[in-house]
């Protein structure tokens, strides 16, 4: 500050720009304060910050506020093909326009990347920024996005295998695929796509055919649950795994088939193995046996017709007996499961979406009026985030207002829980969380997306 009581030699005024004012300490406000209380009458002082509600009340109330904004991106583009001209530069109109978007309303950073590109050999394709960038170009974002929707595992598996191989970074892929199912979004809702879309005129092309085979619904939940995911890549220890896990989910979610046909190829063996008859078996091993010579020993008094009933009859009993205390744990089960469903749902009407979100995995089981939930070993997480007293007594409180009285809440692990324990999640998510965790996968299950969705 000493120097700023000197008048500038060559020009009229003296400016000085403080970038990220906000970043000041205590001590150096206090002394910039006092320039500004009695400002020489040749220096300028310009203060830049993101952030002005930190910036004290005594330095604002000194100051003209100006909001910036953004450069547009036709006037970047104008003046970068200036630029581009001045350097004889070959550079296509459609890579001028991806530098603009890349640059986000910057000026000094589309100036940059084009320095950059300065040294590339020939005309400079909009593909050649993408790969400066560190992007991937539209045509594999649009394969990547057809193979979610469709659910074609092998395609999306080995983009990603490409993607490891080229050296990018997967959670900016991650990112670029998110903007491109948001232009997906455009092209599916808007009459005139191509004023909202900076796309070549083949990838415009290629992006309405594939929003006409989709619905609204499903590209907003793809939206939704790609964010969803880029916040879970943030903390994973293996990226490229749990991309793959999350993505192959997604698709399995949004296609439904694959789901579908691992349900009813489990539940077919099922049906077909109780319609078999073993009495048939029995009565040919006997037939075989009859045709043998068969020792003295061997030969026992037939059974009379009466007694062959009332074995059947006992028979009949005791399936009977079973079958009812087998409806009778089934109904049990079923109103534990409805119970808890309801419990879920009025955390949510709470406005408790973490907490709802951390106890569905639980498997619940009761006993007279001890309620727990028990979670897998590989939800570690969720078990410490539910074991803490308030979100234990926030959830035992709503229990005891939808039961009507008083219970106990217990928080376990796996191998803790009972038999008869449910869960409100779908078996086949449970037998996948079991694989990933045998295997030490990071496993990342999006929850809106477990209620469904159709194409």
């Amino acid at each position: 500050t000493s120097e700023i009581i000197f008048a500038p030699v060559l020009a009229h005024y003296k400016v000085y720009i403080i970038d990220e004012v906000h970043m000041l300490s205590q001590q150096a406000f206090n002394a910039l304060l006092k320039t500004l209380e009695e400002p020489p009458a040749h220096a300028v002082f310009i203060l830049a910050t993101t952030e002005p509600h930190r910036i004290p009340a005594t330095i604002v109330s000194r100051c003209q506020h100006y909001e910036f904004r953004r450069i547009n991106l036709h006037d970047i583009v104008q003046r970068l093909r200036l630029i581009s001209d001045e350097l004889a530069l070959s550079i296509s109109d459609d890579a001028l326009s991806v530098i603009a978007q890349l640059a986000n309303g910057g000026m000094r950073d589309a100036i940059s990347l084009l320095d950059q590109l300065r040294q590339l050999p020939g005309e400079i394709s909009r593909d050649d920024v993408l790969q400066m960038a560190g992007r991937v170009p539209d045509q594999f974002l649009h394969a990547v996005a057809a193979s979610i929707l469709n659910y074609d595992a092998d395609t999306l598996l080995s983009s990603i295998q490409e993607l490891v191989m080229s050296g990018r970074d997967l959670t900016r892929f991650l990112l670029d695929l998110s903007a491109y199912m948001r232009n997906l979004l455009i092209a599916k809702v808007s009459s005139d796509p191509a004023e909202l879309i900076q796309m070549t005129s083949a990838g415009l092309t290629l992006l309405k055919d594939l929003a006409d085979q989709v619905s609204t619904d499903l590209i907003s939940e793809s939206i939704a649950s790609l964010a969803r995911l880029n916040s879970e890549l943030r903390f994973s220890p293996d990226i490229r795994t749990s991309l793959e896990i999350g993505l192959l989910a997604l698709a399995a979610r949004l296609g439904g088939h694959p789901v579908e046909s691992v349900a009813v190829a489990a539940a077919a063996p099922v049906r077909r193995v109780s319609a078999e008859k073993p009495p048939a078996v029995k009565a040919g091993s006997r037939q075989e046996t009859a045709g043998r010579p068969r020792p003295v020993e061997e030969i026992v008094e037939a059974e009379s017709p009466q007694t062959t009933e009332q074995v059947d009859s006992s028979l009949k009993e005791e399936k009977s007996d079973k079958e009812e205390k087998s409806d009778s744990a089934l109904s049990y089960e079923d109103e534990t499961l409805r119970i808890w469903q309801a419990v879920l749902e009025a955390i949510k009407e709470e406005h408790l979406m973490d907490l709802s979100l951390m106890a569905r995995p639980a498997r619940v089981s009761r006993k007279e009026k001890v309620w727990t939930l028990a979670f897998d070993h590989s939800l570690k997480g969720q078990y410490a985030c539910i074991s803490e007293a308030e979100s234990r007594e926030t959830i035992r409180r709503i229990l005891a207002d939808k039961l009507g009285e008083s219970v106990q809440l217990e928080v376990v692990l796996e191998d803790e829980a009972g038999a008869d324990a449910v869960s409100a999640e779908e078996d086949w998510v449970l037998k996948l969380k079991r694989i990933t965790d045998k295997r030490s996968i990071p496993l990342h299950i999006d929850e809106e997306l477990l209620k469904g969705g159709s194409k």
